[in-house]
């Protein structure tokens, strides 16, 4: 089997090009019916339907068709939502102002300081139980729902430092309380245990987020220390920029990708955090992943969709496995590439007796071209005057074997 690949300006295409589908997908206020382009906090259904908090109406988004609640045209509470809660049918709206909505697709039901127990109308965070109780954590401290009675829980009736309750999680082996500046707590039948930078080597006593891996350890992002777990119920392991390639110790809100096991974590200054294994990837403004470097949320559907919401960026959908990692394709057998650059067309002449598989990858990574080639021995062309400007990788795979070239696309 011989291999020659050429590329090639300016090539007659005699071949069919296939587009795959991109792996970034922006919405914003420009583009979609999406109220407002600060974007608070996001969930998704069963059925596929993503919820989007803004801070100017909550939205909905089935994949082709958006439907708009505000307090013009629903009986939602307040237009600033921040937190969303997805429990069967029913949609559980947190507010700033407005205290807590259910939403069952018909009819609004609001709980509020006026009309119930909710310890106050600021509602920063919610989860559900095992048994179907909804944890409502608020500014003024954590309520307990279980569709008729509330049971609070502040500073009065148990060790946590804070009545502000910034995140929540809450699965078969117990819930976890993140606060701002009072620790981290952990419940379960009644009995507390509780953390702080004081009593243990928890890194901030501040935590926006926390999720449960795998294999039952905690995890929480914090707004100045970077990403912590709590592992094997001993001690808090951290990372951080001193300690880890992660890109930014302020991190915002984090989700968890179950099926592949990785956390992907919101930041301030740096955009969207990958960490796979002891590997972080960033994708911000700078490397031209993303609108906006500030991450607000974010959140991993049941398809292991990411989905990250921004200050002034609007919502990013990202789906990773259409993104390939660079480092490891150069790390194959390199091919011998020219001219360079390109500009309309490049040309693989390859001799082989199997099909030959050509991907093209941008320089973040996203598969932005594929085309499967049948075995003959005549030059293959293949066109790239829709790519923009810049540095691509070509992966071609042809039996068991990987070639990789890269080449520069240029506008002339």
């Amino acid at each position: 089997m011989l291999i020659r690949i050429y590329i090639v300006a300016y090539l007659l295409l005699t071949a069919t090009t296939g587009i795959s589908q991109q792996a970034w997908t922006f919405f914003n206020t420009a583009n979609s019916p999406l109220p407002e382009n600060s974007v608070r906090c996001i969930a998704s259904a069963s059925n596929g339907t993503i919820w989007i908090g803004t801070d100017y109406g909550l939205a909905s988004y089935d994949g082709s068709s958006w439907t708009v609640y505000n307090t013009m045209n629903s009986g939602i509470p307040d237009n600033s939502i921040r937190s969303l809660l997805i429990d069967g049918n029913i949609i559980w709206v947190g507010t700033f102002m407005g205290g807590l909505a259910r939403f069952d697709g018909t009819t609004w039901n609001i709980y509020n300081t006026i009309n119930s127990f909710i310890p106050d109308d600021f509602v920063r965070s919610l989860a559900r139980d095992t048994a179907g109780n909804i944890w409502v954590g608020t500014i003024g401290g954590l309520g307990l729902f279980d569709g008729v009675t509330w049971t609070i829980f502040n500073m009065n009736n148990t060790p946590l430092l804070s009545n502000n309750i910034s995140g929540l999680w809450s699965d078969s082996i117990g819930t976890i309380v993140c606060t701002i500046n009072g620790g981290v707590g952990f419940y379960n039948n009644g009995s507390w245990q509780h953390f702080t930078i004081g009593n243990s080597n928890l890194p901030d006593n501040s935590s926006l987020g926390t999720i449960r891996d795998n294999a039952g350890v905690p995890w929480f992002s914090t707004p100045a220390n970077g990403l912590s777990a709590y592992v094997g119920g001993i001690q808090f392991l951290t990372f951080s920029t001193i300690t880890s390639g992660i890109a930014s110790n302020s991190t915002t809100g984090l989700a968890y990708r179950q099926q592949v096991d990785e956390i992907w974590l919101g930041s301030i200054d740096e955009g969207l955090i990958r960490k796979s294994g002891l590997n972080f990837t960033n994708y911000g403004t700078a490397n031209g992943s993303l609108p906006d470097d500030v991450v607000q949320c974010v959140h991993v559907d049941s398809q292991d969709i990411v989905w990250a919401g921004m200050q002034t960026g609007g919502v990013v959908r990202l789906d990773p496995d259409l993104l390939m990692n660079i480092t490891s394709l150069e790390s194959s057998i390199e091919a011998f590439v020219y001219p360079n650059p390109a500009a309309d067309f490049i040309k693989f002449d390859i001799e082989s007796s199997e099909p030959v598989d050509v991907l093209v990858f941008d320089g973040l990574g996203a598969k932005v071209m594929e085309k499967r080639y049948e075995a003959h021995n005549s030059p293959i062309n293949m066109g790239v005057s829709n790519l923009n400007a810049g540095r691509y990788q070509v992966l071609i795979q042809q039996g068991g074997r990987i070639y990789t070239a890269g080449f520069m696309k240029a506008d002339y």
